[in-house]
C-alpha cells in the first residue's frame, strides 16, 4: 500500500510527502497546523503522513498542489 500510486500523475507515496512536506515548509513555515488547516484535514493526519506512518490519498495530494499553485509556490 506505501508504494502505491496515488494519483493519475503516478506519484507514489513518497513524492506525496515530498509534495505535502514542501507545501508545509514554503507555504506555511513549517507549521503543520496551519497546513492541516488549509488541507482540511487534522493536525495528526498531516504529520501521520509526513512521518509516513499514514499513507496520503489523492484528495490531499490534489489540495496540496492547488493551494501551492494558488500561492505560486513550487511543490513538486
Amino acid at each position: 500500500m506505501l508504494d502505491e500510486q496515488v494519483d493519475d500523475k503516478g506519484t507514489d507515496q513518497t513524492g506525496a510527502r515530498e509534495i505535502i512536506k514542501n507545501l508545509c515548509d514554503r507555504a506555511f513555515d513549517a507549521d503543520a497546523d496551519k497546513a492541516a488547516v488549509a488541507l482540511g484535514r487534522s493536525t495528526e493526519q498531516v504529520q501521520a503522513v509526513l512521518s509516513g506512518a499514514e499513507p496520503a490519498d489523492d484528495d490531499l495530494v490534489m489540495k496540496a498542489r492547488g493551494i501551492a499553485i494558488n500561492r505560486g509556490i513550487e511543490v513538486e
